[in-house]
């Protein structure tokens, strides 16, 4: 099960890859060199538009190579898999001299309650005094995706969510808004709040500034990161806490973290909208873009603000701009949606999951060996289409034999022949059609979901990301299921699905596009209410899904 949290992260020098003990503390970003993703070190900054393995605004990288970091509500940073990204997520990359990612950093940029819906403009809410706007244009960036919602027309006021996306600012009014790449419902108990934007208004002595149309508060017990930064009107910020808005809307700050490409040696990539748009200088993401290149100047001259480019380049001398070597606009070619991968949670062709994302390949045009196959789960595809609300549409799907090497897998089922020593295993996939058995080793970089690693051993029914090598499968995530875990997993037509619930009643909820009837089942692992993580097992009869088996992610 894809386990869902997020984390705030630094774009600055020096980095600690590091996890304090308390609370506050969390993942920095070290000082970079050479290039990104041409043979040395280097920083992506930008939106999760693909998998496989991971793709930043239609560029892939490997995602068996790095550590994940996301945020809960009670500290900034914990290690997490690599199940907990999604489509559409604000991601920030370290890489290595290879152009592997060494870390990835998974951030929205706020997360509360909607406190105001189509007041202010179509496809536009509100969510902690920030403006959030909805895009369904892919040239002008990443298409909103929603998670745990259908759609735009399901958010309301009180509801809380996590928006994901770019900062800009409108040239007219000079307010602030984020594009939203991806916006995720939560539970109504969730205790996270984040904002981002640049600081304003700021008055040291009372330890307050203004992100937008909110009021932040620091205290003794704030921690600014990275170490030594000192706050000041212009930088941009994004605020994480764990204590609920006060009553006239001041967030009280337990982390802050300060965007800033200083001390930096080597390439950045970020990927945003254009704002604060003056000749050849202009702002992405809150960093100052150095875009006097003669070599740019055609590509400068059509920018405007709003669009969405993704500038790679080096920092000044003075720390205080990033220097533009090449600019890409969405507009002259948009990043479409491609996941490469094994299919999960299949219940027919307008309904599986790649990667954890929902597909719908209904009306796709199918290429090679899926032309004259039937979908099931365990067979690796190549989907490309658009996000379509809470879904992939797929426009083609083509098949691949056996996982290509390199190829990043996703198999379900149950775990045997354990050896702790070499870490290899076999893993039964009950939710394969062949019911095929394969032997896996553990990556030195394994990350659990669900569970910890003194829970694994045979009997333990997992999910497992993993690499397929020329020396075999190295699965370097693995999510313990619950569905099914006693008797080894679904069997006798039985399905499986897994996301975010929504719309739930007391005898029905929606996952991933599919009601199910909840038929007397009692959730395990806590209540089932809109936003909570869920996997499903069911039958279908008369039309209608029936679940069999309900298990809840806290």
């Amino acid at each position: 099960m894809r386990l869902i949290k997020r984390i705030a992260f630094a774009l600055c020098a020096p980095l600690i890859l590091a996890l304090s003990a308390c609370g506050g503390a969390g993942v920095g970003l070290a000082t970079v060199a050479g290039g990104v993703g041409t043979g040395g070190t280097g920083v992506v900054l930008g939106a999760i538009t693909g998998f496989g393995s991971v793709v930043v605004d239609g560029t892939a990288y490997s995602s068996a190579t790095p550590q994940y970091f996301a945020s809960s509500d009670q500290g900034d940073a914990v290690e997490v898999s690599s199940a907990s990204m999604q489509l559409g997520n604000e991601v920030q990359l370290q890489l290595d001299a290879q152009g592997n990612p060494t870390s990835v950093i998974i951030e929205p940029e706020l997360t509360g309650a909607i406190s105001q819906v189509g007041q202010v403009g179509q496809g536009r809410f509100v969510v902690n005094g920030m403006t959030v706007r909805i895009n369904d244009q892919a040239a002008l960036g990443p298409v909103t995706y929603f998670s745990g919602l259908s759609g735009f027309f399901s958010l309301a006021v009180g509801m809380r969510v996590a928006v994901h996306g770019a900062y800009g600012v409108d040239p007219g009014s000079q307010q602030a808004y984020i594009q939203a790449s991806l916006i995720e419902r939560l539970p109504d108990s969730s205790a996270i709040y984040r904002l981002s934007g640049l600081v304003s208004n700021l008055n040291a002595a009372a330890g307050t500034f203004q992100l937008g149309g909110s009021t932040v508060q620091t205290s003794g017990s704030t921690s600014i990161l990275p170490g030594g930064t000192v706050l000041a009107n212009g930088l941009w910020v994004n605020v994480w806490s764990n204590t609920a808005l006060a009553a006239d809307g001041t967030l009280h700050a337990g982390v802050i973290r300060v965007r800033s490409v200083s001390g930096m040696t080597g390439t950045v990539q970020i990927g945003g909208v254009v704002s604060m748009l003056s000749g050849t200088q202009f702002q992405v993401s809150g960093i100052a873009i150095d875009a006097s290149a003669s070599a740019l100047a055609s590509v400068v001259s059509g920018l405007a603000p709003g669009e969405y480019v993704v500038v790679q380049g080096q920092a000044d001398s003075s720390g205080s701009a990033l220097v533009a070597s090449s600019i890409r606009t969405y507009a002259a070619q948009p990043a479409q949606v491609e996941l490469k991968g094994t299919i999960t949670g299949f219940v027919n062709p307008g309904s599986f999951l790649v990667r954890g994302v929902p597909v719908d390949a209904s009306q796709a045009q199918l290429l090679g060996p899926a032309a004259g196959a039937s979908l099931r789960n365990g067979m690796f595809v190549d989907v490309v289409g658009a996000v379509d609300g809470n879904v992939v549409s797929a426009k083609s799907l083509s098949e691949a034999s056996a996982p290509p090497t390199g190829a990043t897998v996703n198999y379900v089922g149950t775990v045997s022949q354990f050896d702790a020593a070499s870490g290899s295993f076999v893993l039964t996939g009950s939710l394969n059609e062949e019911g095929a058995s394969d032997t896996i080793s553990l990556a030195p970089n394994v990350a659990y979901a669900n569970g910890t690693a003194a829970q694994f051993g045979d009997g333990a029914y997992v999910e497992i990301e993993a690499t397929n090598t020329a020396d075999g499968i190295v699965a370097y995530g693995v999510i313990f299921r619950m569905t099914g875990a006693g008797s080894g997993g679904p069997s006798g037509g039985t399905l499986e699905t897994e996301g975010l619930a929504y719309g739930v009643t007391s005898t029905a909820f929606q996952v991933n596009g599919l009601t199910i009837q909840v038929n007397g089942v009692i959730p395990q692992g806590g209540a089932l209410v809109d936003g909570v993580q869920v996997e499903v097992e069911f039958t279908q009869s008369g039309g209608q899904n029936l679940a069999q088996g309900i298990a809840v992610d806290n």
